[in-house]
């Protein structure tokens, strides 16, 4: 499947034609109405010599074609509003782009002498001002003049985003639960198993349109989000014909040129894909639904013969390779064009290619502790609490990323307002990673080696066809857009190998013994898991204006929306036991000199050491790692956008959703409990062919239905043109993922304690409030002030539950709110002093405090009649948010070399305040990451509008990523993990062939 997409994009992007044109240009663009933001149909442009001239179409837009080369006046014409003249210099061959934010107030004319191509910028920030939500956001010319490269990148320029790993965004400081992306008008799965968030580097910046921040919900809009909706819109098709081809070049202070390990995986590992080598033996994956292990008079299984030819069958390499780390290397690729059928209808594509191969090594310190007590007699709480260290790993992590993506964007244009539109979006990320760690685990007890070899391959498919419509009746223009859309992200785990040798603490010299029989992942141990996660929208939307009582043009929107999304997960565990119980097979005795064991597992597991009488592979799959789920959400909704007065806008409604999440997690070694759980899966919803099914099959499940009416009621009073006071109270939820429901207990790839999900999970409610004044200046100036509120009812957060071990696990808290400040100011130095004038400054600002309510001792107390698990008893009944910061700072400094911003450095700083990683559990202490500030740099330089170079410096102040928990006795934090990943330079030019 992902050979197939590769080869039909690569022959897309090669079938894309360019046109050659003639000696004469051409002139387009868009015009506004600038007290609504809204495209302007029946505007008169015109050129009086030679006469020339066209009309705008419902969306605003126009185009005079066969306008010879020399300088041209543009008239913009319309009874009811202000002419306006623009001086335009046409070139041969090439597109002009002039649009206009026409205005009905009585102006003296103007003629602008400027060249051609005008900022739209200017026209975002009148969306934002007319905009009915809160919202920030950035437009395809301001990200042209600056160094990003993709959507990542972007988004630290706007207000109220924390950028996480470069790729994750969290609004007003809330985690990646809390907001909600879009793209290009439908939800995008992600593949991150993880994360709901969707990874923003798989975006080139030369794709997108503009990205807007919604921070207020309004009931057009998913009601699933608290902190905001990322809203990603790409280009339809260019104005012209370009190709833009560019190349990256990358080093690390900590890895390029150092010593480096890795393994052989396949020939083709460098475009992240898998050749095979990892594949599950064939002998062991076509057998029937069965344990692999070797079967008895009384139990199941296999006889020896098989148990052995598949233990022959798995692949034998355990150790990785030593080499010197390369550099990082990147290629970008776009191109474009537009072809029309006659004055009216015409086509317009757009392909692009991104490729990033990055190296990373990291030395990690991993810890984690029990809580125990000063003395048996004392309880376990307050300052008589002391750590108890159970894990103490010293790791060394190489990983190569390889991320590549394509995009194809189709739009046939037939003027008039009427359009269909066909996009469609794939991208590759995955990791290939050599883990070394070693350390005292003391729950064996042992002194430990291990080697981990792992690669994760994720991939997403996105494919939308939709349509923007305006329908003419009588005196009005209504509007109705359609989409459908079909996206798949796959995430394949397969052969994670782990070998693991031990010795006894303080036995320095003393050859340990490979822990080649433990039945437990990570000893000897190879593990498979696929997950695939399928969802499909359709979306439809009806806008209807009419006037009110007092004559003020208002709109009434109403649609429908519906997600049917779909997800498959399996796990495979496998480990070699030995059948003699001799773990070194006579080899023990071999010393190098290490004190741990000597031998590599390649020595000890090879083919003579296999098979009946010696190391046989044997299945430790359990019952609940294989699980089905499903989740289908209908959505109907009605918007009033009026004036109550002149000044006072009323944006509002109420959104209704019908939601419906089942798992269903059942034994994969039961052919009856597949097929019943297949059954049952396919027929929820249908109360007879559910009465058919046996209830007594399933291992475990959980379902939630919910029908939620939720309110927004938005207000925006005008100060004058160019201030606006925002007041906003709606009503929004989140839900459990897959993941958090599935009783599945996943065993942390790098390393950590396992995460279990709880299927008793309920969805979260929240109430917001909103209040913002901001003012619009001009140009790119910019200042805001606001304050809003969150209150929570039934929050989810992650807590550490200990039994009979420890692990990661989710619960509902009671209650919980957040409260904040939030500033942003975008202005041009030049006021201060003339000297200043080439020197811009942006900063945005949050201050915000959150607590959680957790369930009192006396709702635990019901553990004791079995109706809920003491495990989940949290320490602290009273905290800050799971993933809060009381703070996230932006600053960016900006100056440029020249008028044009060919020329250009940008300096910006990141910082957000300490928070919650993880929930303690039985008087655990929670785990707090502590502030990480992050200081960038960014230089560009533009040739003669063809050629960019772009020197990046990230992470220049080498900051350290560090996790901490309190120990009450010795009254300090201990460090439980931390890891640095080193300054990044990276060098790109880009060339624009067109």
């Amino acid at each position: 499947m992902n050979r197939f997409k590769t080869i039909f994009f690569l022959i897309l992007f090669v079938g894309i034609p360019s046109v050659a044109y003639a000696q004469q240009g051409s002139i387009r663009g868009e015009v506004l109405d600038a007290s609504t933001a809204e495209p302007m149909f029946g505007v008169t442009v015109l050129i009086r010599n030679p006469q020339k001239f066209a009309k705008t179409d419902l969306d605003g837009k126009y185009e005079l074609v066969g306008v010879p080369e020399g300088t041209h006046t543009l008239e913009f014409v319309m009874i009811g509003m202000e002419t306006v003249k623009k001086s335009v210099s046409v070139q041969a061959g090439k597109t002009e782009k002039v649009n206009l934010v026409m205005g009905a107030k009585k102006l003296d004319e103007v003629l602008v002498q400027d060249r051609a191509m005008n900022d739209t910028e200017a026209s975002l920030l009148k969306y934002q001002k007319k905009a009915a939500a809160v919202s920030d956001g950035i437009s395809a010319e301001a990200i042209a003049k600056t160094p990003d490269s993709s959507a990542g990148d972007v988004m630290r320029r706007v207000t109220g985003i924390t950028l996480v790993g470069g790729k994750y965004v969290f609004v007003r400081g809330l985690g990646e639960r809390y907001s909600n992306t879009m793209f290009n008008g439908v939800p995008l799965p992600s593949p991150e198993p993880d994360k709901r968030v969707v990874p923003l580097d798989l975006f080139p910046a030369a794709m997108i349109k503009n990205i807007v921040v919604s921070k207020t919900f309004i009931p057009e809009d998913s009601a699933e989000f608290s902190g905001g909706t990322v809203k990603i819109e790409t280009k339809e098709y260019p104005d012209k014909y370009f190709f833009k081809f560019g190349l990256k070049l990358g080093y690390n202070a900590n890895t390029t040129n150092q010593n480096w390990k890795t393994y052989s995986g396949g020939g083709q590992d460098w475009l992240g894909i898998d050749e095979g080598n990892r594949k599950k033996p064939s002998i062991v994956d076509t057998l029937p639904n069965a344990q692999f292990v070797e079967g008895g008079r009384l139990t199941g299984g296999y006889p020896r013969e098989i148990i052995t030819a598949g233990s022959l069958s798995f692949n034998n390499q355990w150790s990785p390779k030593q080499t010197d780390a390369p550099w990082n290397k990147g290629l970008d690729i776009s191109t474009g064009n537009v072809f029309k059928f006659s004055e009216s209808v015409k086509w317009g594509t757009l392909f692009a290619v991104t490729y990033n191969r990055d190296n990373q090594f990291k030395q990690e310190i991993d810890r984690f502790n029990l809580v125990g007590s000063v003395s048996p007699d004392l309880p376990r709480d307050g300052k008589n609490r002391v750590l108890l260290p159970v894990l103490n790993y010293r790791s060394r992590i190489y990983e190569e990323t390889v991320s590549w993506g394509t995009m194809f964007n189709n739009t046939l244009d037939f003027g008039k307002g009427q359009r269909v539109y066909w996009k469609n979006f794939f991208s590759v990320n995955n990791d290939k990673q050599v883990r070394e760690y070693e350390g005292i685990n003391n729950n064996i007890p042992f002194e430990l080696q291990s080697t981990k070899l792992n690669y994760v391959m994720r991939n997403i498919f996105n494919s939308s066809i939709g349509g923007d419509h305006r329908l003419p009746i009588g005196e009005t223009v209504t509007k109705f857009d359609w989409v459908a859309s079909y996206s798949e992200a796959n995430r394949n785990q397969p052969d994670m190998r782990d070998t693991t040798y031990a010795t006894t603490p303080g036995t320095a010299g003393t050859n340990g013994a490979p822990l080649l029989s433990s039945p437990n992942i990570g000893y000897s141990s190879r593990f498979f898991s696929e997950s695939k996660d399928i969802s499909r929208y359709v979306g439809v939307n009806y806008e209807i204006p009419f006037k009110q009582w007092s004559g003020f043009e208002s709109k009434f929107k109403t649609g429908y929306s519906a997600v049917d999304r779909e997800r498959n997960f399996e796990a495979e565990f496998f480990s070699f036991v030995n059948q003699n119980g001799d773990a070194g097979r006579g080899l023990a005795n071999q010393s190098l000199g290490s004190r741990f064991y000597p031998l590599p597992p390649e020595a000890i597991l090879n083919p003579f050491n296999r098979g009946a009488n010696g190391y046989q592979i044997r299945e430790f799959t359990r019952p609940t790692d294989k699980y089905m789920a499903q989740q289908k959400i209908h959505s109907y909704y009605g918007q009033f956008d009026l004036p109550i007065i002149k000044d006072l806008r009323f944006i509002g409604g109420a959104r209704y959703e019908d939601n419906y999440q089942a798992v269903r997690t059942f034994n994969p070694f039961s052919p009856r409990d597949d097929f019943f759980a297949r059954f049952d899966y396919r027929s929820e919803l249908d109360p007879f062919l559910r009465n058919l099914v046996d209830p007594n099959y399933r291992q475990t499940n959980a379902k939630l239905a919910n029908r939620n009416v939720l309110p927004s009621a938005n207000f925006v009073y005008s100060l004058n043109d160019i201030t606006n006071i925002r007041f906003a109270y709606t009503q929004t939820l989140t839900r459990p993922d897959f993941r958090e429901l599935s009783p599945f207990e996943f065993t942390d790839i790098l390393g950590g304690p396992p995460v279990k999900g709880n299927p008793d999970l309920k969805q979260t409610y929240i109430h917001n409030y909103d209040l913002r004044y901001e003012t619009f200046p001009g140009g790119e100036d910019f200042f805001a002030v606001g304050v809003f509120r969150k209150n929570m009812i039934d929050p989810i957060e992650r807590v550490v539950q200990v039994d009979n071990q420890f692990r990661y696990s989710f619960v509902n808290a009671k209650q919980a709110y957040i409260q904040g400040a939030e500033i942003e100011a975008r202005k041009g130095l030049g006021f201060i002093s003339e000297y200043l004038e080439r020197w811009s400054l942006g900063i945005n600002t949050f201050f915000i405090k959150s607590e959680v309510q957790l369930n009192d001792w006396a709702y635990y107390q019901l553990a004791q009649m079995g109706v809920i698990n003491d495990v989940n008893r949290p320490t602290s009944l009273s905290r800050p948010l799971q993933g809060q910061s009381p703070y996230v700072y932006n600053f960016n400094l900006r100056y440029r070399f020249d008028k044009q911003a060919n020329h250009t450095i940008t300096f910006l700083f990141n910082e957000f305040g300490r928070r919650i990683n993880s929930v303690g559990g039985l008087g655990i202490p929670d785990t707090y990451e502590s502030p990480v500030g992050v200081f960038d740099a960014v230089y560009s330089l533009k040739y003669d509008e063809k050629l960019i170079f772009k020197v990046a410096a990230r992470n220049l102040n080498d900051a350290r990523v560090k996790i901490v928990q309190e120990n009450p006795v010795l009254g300090r934090e201990e460090t439980v993990y931390s890891y640095r990943t080193g300054p990044t330079i990276t060098m790109s030019a880009t060339y624009n062939f067109d």
